[in-house]
């Protein structure tokens, strides 16, 4: 038996998910069309929201449009909340305040903004620059990644985050609340994005490239493998992590951005192409 899984279809606990899901959805949508009848099972449409990057501006976008769809009712009717760069930082707080029991998203906006207002004004402090400077002196050798992702979590959270991404099945395996989806880009060094991308996704089930239909356990990723076997456990990073590598600053090279300075008209014509 291989540990990883092969195949372009759904896995299982996503499809498990959806069974559950639907039966949330066809509730909300029969108050929200105000229905006679309820809807059958083939009958209930699969809802996704789609948020782009774009630093702070998106995610304030996010904290809007989440509160308006859940002012009118409309939240429950989305499956999947899907992101990438910025919008992955909203979502993960969205879906850990789900955990603890926060339900409506105008609380977690309430938490995740005094969060953040505190957290800013605590950078200056003279004991988080001595907990920076140490964290520097001993990743900046290894990867500049592991101090972008210390810096943005600093910025964004006011304490480092424990949390995985397995934990948010806690979340969503009785279909109570939409799956989050959040996206990277493989790159290689020696292409520019613009040649050559690769969609990685991820999901508190599983991490994978449907480009290949290839996709392993949400707790096995950063694991040893071979021939498509586990070969060296290690273990599940935190999420704040992630959040790194799902920020598209990593997937950006500085020809690529001197490019797009100047041909913004034909990169995104390439872009909607691909």
């Amino acid at each position: 038996n291989l540990d990883l899984r092969l195949g372009f279809d759904l896995c299982s606990e996503e499809k498990d998910f959806i069974c559950k899901r639907k039966k949330v959805v066809a509730a909300a949508l029969k108050n929200v069309l105000h229905l006679d009848e309820d809807l059958e099972e083939d009958e209930v449409p699969v809802v996704a929201v789609v948020t782009a990057a774009g630093g702070v501006r998106s995610m304030t976008a996010m904290f809007g449009s989440l509160l308006a769809l859940q002012d009118l009712g409309v939240l429950d009717c989305v499956s999947y909340i899907t992101g990438l760069s910025a919008t992955t930082c909203y979502q993960c707080c969205f879906i850990t305040l789900l955990i603890l029991k926060y339900k409506q998203a105008r609380m977690i906006l309430n938490v995740f903004v005094q969060q953040k207002s505190q957290s800013l004004y605590s950078l200056n402090s003279a004991s988080a620059l001595k907990c920076f400077s140490k964290f520097t002196l001993r990743y900046c050798s290894k990867s500049m990644h592991h101090v972008h992702v210390f810096t943005m979590t600093s910025a964004l959270c006011k304490q480092e985050s424990t949390h995985k991404l397995s934990d948010q099945q806690l979340a969503v395996n009785e279909g109570q609340n939409p799956l989050p989806i959040y996206l990277s880009l493989n790159v290689k060094d020696d292409f520019s994005t613009l040649d050559f991308k690769e969609w990685v996704e991820f999901t508190p089930y599983e991490v994978g490239l449907l480009k290949y239909g290839a996709f392993v356990r949400s707790e096995d990723f950063g694991s040893e493998f071979f021939m498509g076997h586990r070969m060296k456990k290690i273990p599940e990073s935190h999420i704040c992590f992630l959040e790194g590598t799902w920020s598209n600053i990593f997937s950006q090279s500085f020809m690529d951005a001197v490019y797009l300075s100047g041909h913004s008209e034909h990169c995104w014509h390439r872009w909607t192409r691909d």
